[in-house]
């Protein structure tokens, strides 16, 4: 059996989305063999070709030759052909990685054609120093001008990073799926011959999100056709389909399966080759499969396979730094635990396994994982795509991580818990945490409560606070429309991040608009959120549900302003402005949350150490010299002078407090100490500001 696990169009186009290297890690270790293919990105590379250009200008020439009506930036992109088709291969080059020397060729002469996109281009955030940053943002706004032009005039699903969204987006039927699978765009001749190329007895579609659905069945009908036996699964299915009953869907697929898929996926091989049915987890034409079988642990880390790594594009199309860490880089994808330790928030799919059920993975595990991705893809940094990092957990990889010696760069989604301490954050930042990412949501008491949040502002404020101190990077989540928010409470909540970002606590921030879903919270206790639900019976795919507020505000004033005043405040700019000044002249009123509320929020930069804290030196070798100890900090040296005695008491412990050594707590290294500790708490201080952390 050839087996093929599938990313159809379009995720993400800087590096693999990681659903199916999971699944690829699970079956090899289960000894079975299988390829993976990311159709989403041979089908943009097919696209943003020289070929693939002639075939796009081709097309609108037939429309204009028809007499069809064109966009202006149709005809004047027809009218620069020639130009383009040199164009794009070279920006391709740059994009990839291939070729960095294009990038002075791209900034200095007009190699790339203008389009709406590249026309309102401002560079200056690049400075004189950034020029491949530069060139790289340059190309990615001229690959987007080429796939708004396929947009506008051949296929109105096709876009950067999805296909076919619409269709997929709340409760929908199947007749508008179905419709647009009878038809054949350019767009949909190009993935028909990718999957014509898809040599397999079975194929795996990996759906994670909405726009990844149209082509996954498009993929799946065809291979079908074929005698292809095909199987889906991934996150839309988890969350869209658990309820499905449309039989046009089996034309495009055979089995469907539910929540973690390395089980569920083992067991349909087995069914397939003959084996005892032990399907689970897992729907097909004849209904659900669920025998009783012992639960799975779960997989920590990607295995990419036979996948073409150098093939990914380094995207760079926005400036908010978060977001560049998701679209840029190519990224090692790996997993401190499965679910949430938290659970609770309303807004979230509490109910389902891949939120409910939490399993921490092994640390030594892990970083044996770490350790053989970075021989197979040379690649040391690494996307924790945990729901929310554990602090426990991310302190102990991070102790594995300086006991072996690793250089390595990870990021990762955490909650703003009172845990991430100062010290432990400076230990995680020497780690090679470079950047978190976190839930703060509606950022107001009553709201956070009413959402089972289980944080606060200042909590916070102050988690934030060591990140930075650390040097780490900070990005808030930002909610609005929560069901009965109020539109003063939005402006409260506004006042709120803006004072983040005065006081330095948020690199940046992204505001989205509360949706519900079928599995949270809220869904399932509306009267508790005073909401009101239509009912969706008949729909295809629900999940996206939509809802009555009747005591919450006009949450469309806000759709424009938010990201107007957060794309200001992240550049430094607009921070001393009244955030009622955003809104027109008298529509809202002047928030009443104190002015200093964050800064009255943060704690000192070090609060005494516990007795169980664990001492650990993030600095240099200490060196003697003359009745002294030199404490070399990234900075400058620090000098401790003392009798010799303490020097020596001073030296064992920075050598005793090294990450690879047993513990050593702050109650054992005052019991060493030769002396009374009165003589030494008053210069304790320094040692710490020197790199002694106690977590």
């Amino acid at each position: 059996m050839k087996l093929v696990l599938v990313l159809p169009p379009l995720t993400q186009l800087n590096t693999p989305y990681p659903s199916t290297a999971y699944l690829a890690r699970s079956l090899r270790s289960a000894g079975i063999p299988c390829s993976q293919r990311d159709l989403g990105l041979e089908l943009m590379r097919r696209a943003l070709s020289k070929a693939g250009l002639t075939e796009v200008f081709d097309a609108v020439a037939e429309l204009a030759d028809a007499g069809e009506p064109l966009p202006e930036p149709a005809w004047q992109a027809l009218s620069l052909r020639k130009q383009h088709e040199k164009a794009i291969e070279p920006a391709m080059r740059l994009l990839s990685g291939a070729d960095p020397s294009l990038a002075a060729r791209i900034l200095e002469t007009p190699l790339l054609p203008r389009g709406p996109r590249l026309s309102r281009v401002d560079l200056t955030a690049f400075g004189t120093m950034g020029v491949l940053d530069a060139a790289r943002h340059l190309a990615t706004l001229y690959i987007e001008d080429l796939v708004d032009l396929i947009t506008a005039t051949i296929d109105p699903g096709f876009s950067i990073a999805r296909y076919g969204h619409h269709l997929a987006v709340g409760p929908v039927g199947f007749d508008p799926i179905a419709e647009k699978l009878e038809q054949t765009t350019l767009v949909d001749a190009w993935l028909d011959a990718l999957a014509d190329s898809i040599e397999a007895d079975v194929v795996g579609l990996s759906v994670p999100f909405p726009g990844t659905l149209y082509g996954a069945l498009r993929i799946g009908r065809r291979l079908k056709a074929r005698g292809v036996t095909v199987w889906m699964g991934g996150g839309y299915i988890n969350t869209e389909l658990r309820e499905v009953d449309e039989p046009r869907l089996w034309q495009c697929v055979d089995a469907l399966t539910y929540d973690d898929g390395e089980g569920p996926l083992q067991a349909l091989i087995a069914h397939h080759s003959g084996g005892p049915d032990t399907r689970h987890r897992t729907r097909t034409a004849e209904g659900m499969h669920s025998a009783s079988v012992p639960a799975e642990p779960f997989v920590p880390a990607a295995w990419y396979g036979d996948l073409d790594l150098s093939a990914y594009l380094h995207i760079l199309d926005t400036l908010n730094p978060a977001h560049r860490l998701w679209s840029d880089n190519r990224w090692n994808k790996i997993t401190l635990a499965h679910g949430c330790y938290w659970k609770k928030c309303a807004f979230c799919d509490i109910q389902l396994d891949y939120i409910a059920r939490f399993e921490k993975a092994p640390t030594e595990v892990l970083l044996d994982a770490m350790e053989e991705l970075i021989e197979e893809t040379g690649i040391s940094g690494f996307h924790f795509v945990d729901e929310a990092a554990p602090p426990r957990l991310m302190r102990e990889l991070a102790l594995g991580i300086l006991r072996r010696g690793m250089t390595v760069s990870w990021w990762g989604n955490i909650r703003f818990e009172a845990s991430f301490t100062p010290d432990l954050c400076r230990l995680l930042a020497a780690s090679g945490l470079i950047a978190v990412t976190g839930g703060l949501e509606v950022a107001q008491p009553r709201l956070l409560k009413l959402m089972d949040k289980g944080i606060t502002v200042p909590q916070a404020a102050r988690a934030a606070a060591a990140f930075r101190g650390a040097g780490v990077m900070v990005h808030a989540y930002l909610m609005y429309g929560f069901p009965t928010q109020t539109a003063a409470e939005t402006v409260e909540s506004m006042e709120v991040v803006r004072q983040l970002f005065s006081e330095g606590l948020l690199d940046s921030a992204f505001w989205h608009r509360f949706v519900m879903t079928r599995h949270s919270g809220v869904y399932a206790d509306p009267t508790r959120y005073r909401v009101s639900i239509p009912d969706t019976d008949g729909a295809f795919a629900t999940n996206d549900i939509p809802h009555t507020d009747p005591t919450g505000a006009d949450h469309d004033q806000f759709d424009d302003v938010l990201p107007q005043a957060l794309a200001a405040w992240m550049r430094g700019e607009g921070l001393s402005r009244p955030v009622q000044k955003w809104f027109p002249r008298g529509s809202v009123a002047r928030p009443k949350t104190p002015s200093d509320l964050v800064r009255r929020s943060l704690s000192p930069a070090h609060s005494p150490l516990k007795a169980s804290a664990r001492l650990l030196w993030l600095g240099g070798e200490p060196l003697e010299d003359d009745g002294q100890l030199l404490l070399p900090t990234a900075d400058e040296m620090i000098a401790w002078p003392g009798r010799p005695q303490e020097l020596a008491w001073l030296a064992a412990l920075l050598d005793d407090a090294q990450p690879e050594r047993d513990p050593l707590t702050m109650a054992l290294a005052q019991k060493r100490y030769p002396g009374k500790w009165s003589r030494v708490a008053d210069r304790w201080q320094v040692l710490r500001d020197a790199g002694l952390i106690g977590v």
